[in-house]
């Protein structure tokens, strides 16, 4: 067996519960597997529930790399051996295939975690405090490359907005490009100009390594399930790596999954502010770079219009919404109220 797209009619088709079944089996004959189940996912791998002799496991499948090549199980893997052995609360790694694509992790049952219960949020402070001080205790680069997408310069995020612009310059939708040509395009070359004002120098230098810190790059209780026991254990690190930690506290405030009140982000803003207190220029460069970020999410808001990322939906997600066009409308407006933020003071 060389890939799931060989047992499979193709890697964006279903791949059978039974196929999956059949290869956790061959892999893993310690598991006495018993059954495997499709679950609806919200990223970009698909996710199967296996019944095995140890209790319930995920077998997730990430995305072919011939058409995503960014290392995700590598990432995965390494990030949950690193977080389990400094103890955060994580699922535990059972096994990983680089051939197949694939890892077994532990199941958790529980419920998602909710943004409005305040010992959820704390949960999420915890953990990131956990995950900064053992970021302290090694080494940038020695374990780790960086986030997906990481911005260790402001530069860089402007970088990636014109990125997806490109990427979202082909699509013909009159809509989609009144609103980018109009109130983005406005709010862009305002932010840019504000911006590299208000950085300098520093605008094109890339952050000192000693200020890094260690983030899941998609990190939020949206991604965070609340045991019976109400512990949160925080999943999905397909982008863990290095980071800029204003990206990680701009990101949470901003990521529409997690939908945090003002009261909330104003809660985690502070906290982040005295977890990376080290960094002295850590509120200027928050200030000067949640605009720009701002705008960087309503991009990613729009990836509903993108071929490429709606393969990538579909793969994990096989009862997508199939009225595509609705879809992209919901997006459109939600991209439009993210936009607004592009002219928000945080501190």
């Amino acid at each position: 067996m060389q890939s799931w797209r060989e047992v499979g009619d193709e890697l964006f088709g279903e791949i059978d519960s039974s196929v999956i079944l059949a290869g956790a089996k061959s892999v893993c004959p310690e598991l006495n597997c018993s059954s495997a189940q499709r679950v609806e996912g919200r990223g970009n791998s698909k996710i199967f529930r296996v019944e095995t002799n140890q209790g319930s496991i995920a077998l997730k499948v990430y995305p072919d790399l011939a058409v995503d090549n960014r290392l995700r199980r590598n990432a995965e893997w390494q990030a949950l051996q690193f977080l389990q052995q400094n103890k955060l609360r994580v699922p535990k790694p059972v096994q990983t295939d680089s051939e197949l694509n694939w890892s077994l992790i532990e199941w958790i049952d529980g419920s998602p975690a909710d943004p409005q219960i305040q010992t959820h949020l704390d949960q999420a402070v915890g953990f990131i405090q956990k995950l900064h001080r053992a970021s302290r205790a090694i080494e940038p680069r020695s374990i780790f490359g960086q986030a997906t997408e990481a911005c260790l310069n402001p530069a860089l995020i402007e970088i990636q907005i014109n990125n997806r612009l490109v990427a979202l310059k082909s699509v013909e939708d009159s809509a989609l490009r009144e609103f980018i040509d109009n109130d983005l395009a406005s709010a862009l070359a305002r932010t840019i100009d504000r911006t590299r004002r208000s950085m300098a120098d520093d605008y094109e230098a890339i952050l000192d390594s000693k200020f890094w810190t260690l983030s899941p790059s998609d990190f939020g209780l949206h991604n965070a399930i609340a045991t019976p026991q109400n512990d949160l254990v925080f999943f999905d690190f397909e982008y863990f790596g290095w980071d800029d930690p204003v990206k990680l506290t701009a990101d949470v405030c901003l990521h529409p999954g997690m939908s945090l009140d003002e009261n909330a982000q104003q809660y985690w803003i502070s906290e982040a502010k005295k977890l990376f207190a080290e960094d002295p220029n850590f509120g200027l460069r928050l200030n000067a770079l949640y605009p720009l970020y701002a705008i960087r999410w309503a991009l990613i808001l729009l990836n509903e219009y993108r071929t490429d990322k709606i393969k990538n939906r579909l793969n994990a997600q096989s009862r997508m919404q199939s009225d595509i066009r609705g879809a992209q409308l919901k997006q459109l407006e939600k991209a439009k109220l993210m936009l607004k933020n592009a002219d928000r003071t945080v501190l």
